[in-house]
């Protein structure tokens, strides 16, 4: 069964709060140094893919050589890859490698549920319950104590399966292709709820109430109490808050994920069926049951804005990075001003394509200095002598001093566990302070990216990977384990 709750798609997981700035204090348009805007459309029907600078719509920067089946709707983007994954309107699961311009199947096995949360590692169920996770080198299998309904990959590399028991939902968390369950845990009455993500946590609506379970170990939290049956839940996408809407309701439920409780209301002028958070947390934007448009909320303020016509699909409204929201009206796309709700532009039968937004910094001329002849220590005198004209005028060189044979010291090898990515210092290293594994506190590893700085959270090297994960395990946190490099 397809659940009713829609889940936030979180793009930037930094810890930031959502509470400021407000919608109408939008960031200003990014710098050269991070990735570049864009967004891919491709033909409702299939067809060509393309890409396209944000904001200039008329700017190609990629087209695919090879045509692309009909999207029914994209799952993540993998910016370290550079690849796509999406399900095509049969159902089967694909991707898009924008490197090596190419489109093709993920797997030929028919599945349900199907979700991704890097674009790589595809998950899905197959008809009997059984877990299949797709990967660009292959597909692996895994059958749960019971036939499992869903799928939860998180950002840290584990999963987490959703069953059946009687009238109880179970949730049991692993670690593929590791096959051992870590922890299970059933929640009463859940057993067909819609759920919901908020950060660390998962809720399930179960009657009048939102229960939930803490992601990394699957202890129970606290039941917040709703004012009905919620049909529709999202998160912003720091986790602090999260917004349900009940059944024959014509408010929004704000709830303070910390308090766990509702904090406050907003009250709408009609019926409304679904909710969407825009990936930046600045507008909530909700689906009215009567008409083909929507209400925006400013999600730092919880005010009501205004109406807009659109018609609500998979892809479209969505709200760009700089804030304006992205509409289908007719057969034409309309971008509005998100604070004033005016629009700024229309693309003329825009509305035949799928839309994507993305960031990414794949598509750039790559740099000449990137692209000098590998040399070789030592090689070099040999391969000029070898390059060289001969000239009997030449003065014979002097022989060259002798070379010092001391040995070159290398960098450690091992396995590092990782327990977080941070672009805020202060919060990485807060967070290290309380990880604390055999009288080893984790530290802060700086590493810049894009442009930017990565602040990682970590303990090791270790000698053998076997120890690592056995630190990670040791932990009670969520971490993932990769090779140092030399």
């Amino acid at each position: 069964m397809r659940p009713l709750i829609a889940l936030a798609l979180v793009l930037a997981a930094c810890g930031q709060a959502d509470r400021a700035p407000a919608a109408h204090e939008s960031q200003t348009a990014p710098t050269s140094r991070g990735p570049d805007l864009l967004v891919m459309r491709i033909p409702r029907a299939g067809g060509t893919l393309r890409v396209l600078a944000y904001p200039r719509l008329d700017s190609v920067v990629w087209s695919a050589t090879d045509p692309a089946p009909s999207v029914d709707r994209v799952l993540a983007f993998d910016e370290e890859a550079g690849m796509l994954s999406f399900v095509d309107a049969k159902g089967v699961p694909a991707r898009v490698d924008f490197r090596l311009d190419n489109v093709s199947i993920a797997t030929r096995t028919r599945l349900t549920g199907v979700t991704s949360v890097d674009g790589a590692t595809i998950y899905g169920l197959t008809k009997d319950g059984t877990l299949l996770r797709s990967t660009p080198s292959g597909d692996w299998t895994f059958k749960p104590p019971r036939p499992a309904r869903a799928a939860l990959p998180l950002v840290d590399g584990s999963l987490l399966l959703i069953g059946m028991k009687e009238r109880s939902a179970m949730v049991w968390r692993m670690r593929p292709p590791d096959t051992k369950i870590l922890d299970s845990a059933e929640v009463p009455g859940a057993a067909h709820a819609g759920w919901a993500q908020a950060g660390d946590r998962l809720y399930f609506t179960v009657e009048n109430s939102l229960v939930g379970v803490r992601t990394r170990d699957l202890q129970p939290l606290n039941v917040i109490e709703l004012d009905g049956h919620a049909r529709a839940v999202v998160a912003t996408p720091s986790g602090d808050r999260l917004f349900a809407l009940a059944d024959s309701s014509k408010q929004v439920d704000v709830i303070d994920r910390y308090r766990e409780k509702v904090s406050e209301h907003i009250d709408l002028p009609g019926l409304a069926e679904d909710l969407r958070i825009d990936p930046l947390g600045r507008y909530l934007l909700v689906h009215a049951a009567a008409h083909d448009s929507a209400w925006v909320v400013d999600v730092g303020t919880d005010h009501l804005i205004g109406g807009v016509q659109t018609a609500w699909r998979d892809d479209l409204p969505f709200v760009a990075p700089d804030g304006e929201i992205v509409l289908a009206q007719g057969k034409d796309v309309s971008l509005i001003d998100g604070t004033k709700l005016e629009e700024k532009r229309r693309i003329a039968q825009g509305a035949a394509d799928y839309w994507y937004s993305f960031a990414w910094s794949g598509f750039r001329p790559r740099a000449a200095e990137l692209d000098q002849p590998v040399r070789f220590p030592g090689a070099d005198s040999a391969d000029s002598a070898a390059r060289a004209t001969p000239d009997s005028s030449a003065v014979t060189a002097a022989p060259p001093p002798p070379r010092d044979t001391t040995p070159t010291p290398v960098a450690a090898k091992g396995w590092v566990v990782s327990f977080a990515a941070l672009l805020n210092e202060q919060k990485a290293r807060e967070l290290a302070g309380t990880i604390r594994v055999h009288n080893e506190t984790a530290r802060v590893q700086a590493t810049p990216r894009e442009g930017q700085t990565i602040y990682r959270v970590v303990l090791g090297p270790y000698p053998t990977k076997d120890e690592a994960e056995r630190v990670g395990r040791d932990s009670k946190q969520n971490y993932w384990v990769y090779e140092a490099a030399p």
